[in-house]
């Protein structure tokens, strides 16, 4: 991509494509009303579908429908037999974009290609003035560096709402994200309907009070709930498949098990003297409550699997596995029998064992695991898949013993953290830190020091949307972008990336986001649609 063509804002995509050649011939002019030619039967179809869809959304042109038939105008073309010199459009995920004054086609080998060039053809339109619109002539040909590109929504802490999350999805294809992973149980909320276990919803999904804004050692006296149905989450997960996202479910354990143990606290550590949980926690904070390592416990575990693991069609399901204090299981005598059974020296390697055999739960049912980086304390599994999100050691640690790792580190992936010049007002409280979207654009996936061959283990990275102070829809979208345009650069472009580069595209993309009715942050720390859908959302039953 030549300098001079982003200098007149000729190319200006996010993330941006791999190669681009301009021919500098006169441009291809949008016209409504236009039809759209899907070749390749029902799957480039409905591509093409999502293509009518979202020129109507960035441009407000309405194309005409969708045909099978061969022409000029925009045609999408399943090519199985697709490649260049390099192979790299051959991968499930690359397209070619090729355009010229009668003629817009983007061909790829597979839907999820197909999709990809939509995405890149919508933003490539430009405004010609008044209600006329262009895409510039000459190819583009691209492909993702990574192939896990995700993003974490903690519902556990505050819920959103189906439509919400599909808001989301529709912004995260836009940005060719293409893993949703919902955190969808904690100590302050368990999110997600279990039939066989209706308390889990009935009582778990419910806590008296949450931290007050702007005070978060004062509770607001407020009850505060909700979770997803089963046909909820079948909703969500087909919807995101029609964008090629795949969802990935986090259930916690053995830690930040909480709302599990007041619905049904035999799973608990109950012969620890003293200790009694009765109620969802209303606050903030790591807390000490776990889930006791007993047959029963594996056995509520199977089947909360048996019911939702079928709603995800994903090979992943997260387990959590952090921040899980061992105190109770010291104080526990069942819990240092099962340590003493086993062979176990201390309470790591008995997460660790716990950790196993939830591990063996998945591989039965067809599932991978994957968990953040404390797995890796007490013995790393050698088929488990770690997220990092403390320190870099621990992927090099599991990247020296083959494990495979997705990058989520704290220094450039928490969007709960902070950014600067933010308001001195309650809703616009943080966890604290900042971190700015330069910082996001600074990252590199694949820690100093591994080999090529070890690079190849670094799926992709994530970032993190930890919901303590993420309380509204508003506020969601606050945090989120634009450091999501960052990291999505980040985890799609191959090359050299440069800050300059991107923060020119990234300027004229706010225009899109502004289109959209994105509420993101500004250059001056204000948000985008005003500080009015700021505060906390309620949800009481």
């Amino acid at each position: 991509m030549s300098m001079s063509a982003e200098r007149h804002g000729q190319v200006n995509v996010i993330p941006r494509p791999v190669r681009v050649s301009l021919s500098g011939t006169a441009p291809f002019a949008l016209q409504p009303r236009m039809a759209v030619h899907a070749l390749g039967g029902n799957e480039a179809q409905a591509v093409a579908q999502h293509l009518v869809a979202g020129i109507k959304r960035l441009t407000g042109m309405q194309l005409a429908g969708v045909d099978g038939r061969e022409g000029d105008g925009v045609v999408l073309k399943l090519d199985a037999g697709m490649k260049n010199d390099g192979g790299e459009l051959s991968q499930r995920e690359g397209y070619r974009l090729s355009v010229n004054e009668r003629r817009v086609e983007i061909a790829a080998r597979t839907g999820h290609g197909l999709f990809n060039g939509v995405q890149t053809l919508a933003q490539l339109a430009q405004s010609a003035g008044g209600s006329a619109w262009s895409v510039p002539a000459g190819v583009v040909e691209d492909w993702p560096r990574f192939a896990w590109r995700g993003l974490q929504l903690d519902v556990g802490r505050h819920f959103f709402s189906v439509e919400e999350i599909l808001r989301l999805l529709d912004l995260m294809a836009l940005h060719k994200l293409n893993t949703f992973h919902m955190h969808l149980t904690e100590d302050q909320g368990w999110r997600v309907e279990v039939k066989r276990y209706p308390k889990l919803t009935e009582v778990g999904a419910w806590r008296a009070e949450s931290p007050k804004m702007g005070d978060r050692k004062s509770g607001d006296g407020i009850p505060y709930g909700g979770f997803y149905t089963q046909e909820d989450l079948k909703r969500i997960v087909a919807y995101a498949g029609e964008r090629f996202i795949t969802v990935v479910p986090e259930i916690e354990m053995p830690g930040h098990s909480t709302a599990a143990i007041a619905a049904y606290p035999e799973l608990g550590n109950q012969d620890v003297p003293g200790l009694t949980v009765s109620a969802v926690s209303p606050h903030w904070s790591v807390h000490e409550n776990t889930l006791n390592p007993t047959a029963k416990t594996f056995e509520f575990i199977g089947h909360v699997f048996d019911e939702l693991l079928p709603l995800f069609p994903g090979e992943y399901v997260h387990i959590g596995g952090d921040e899980a204090p061992k105190t109770q299981w010291q104080k526990s005598a069942v819990a240092q029998d099962v340590m003493q059974s086993n062979g176990l020296k201390d309470e790591h390697e008995l997460q660790a064992w716990f950790v196993r055999r939830v591990e063996e739960m998945l591989h039965a049912r067809g599932k991978r695991l994957i968990g953040w980086d404390e797995i890796q304390e007490g013995g790393l599994s050698p088929t488990a898949t770690m997220m990092v999100w403390r320190d870099w050691k621990w992927a090099r640690h599991a990247l020296d013993r083959g494990n495979q790792v997705v990058m989520a580190p704290t220094s450039h992936l928490y969007f709960d953290y902070g950014q600067e010049n933010t308001p001195a007002k309650p809703e616009f409280e943080v966890i604290g830190a900042s971190l700015t979207t330069q910082k996001v654009y600074e990252l590199e996936p694949v820690p100093d020091g591994v080999s090529a061959e070890q690079a190849k283990n670094v799926l992709g990275c994530e970032a993190q949307l930890w919901g303590e102070y993420i309380w509204s829809w508003d506020k969601l979208t606050y945090m989120t972008f634009p450091r999501a345009c960052a990291m999505a650069e980040v985890a799609w472009t191959t090359g050299e990336r440069k800050w300059e580069d991107f923060s020119g595209r990234l300027s004229k993309h706010m225009d899109r986001l502004d289109r959209l009715g994105v509420n993101y942050r500004r250059d001056d720390g204000m948000p985008a649609r005003g500080d009015v859908g700021m505060g906390r959302t309620p949800r009481v039953r």
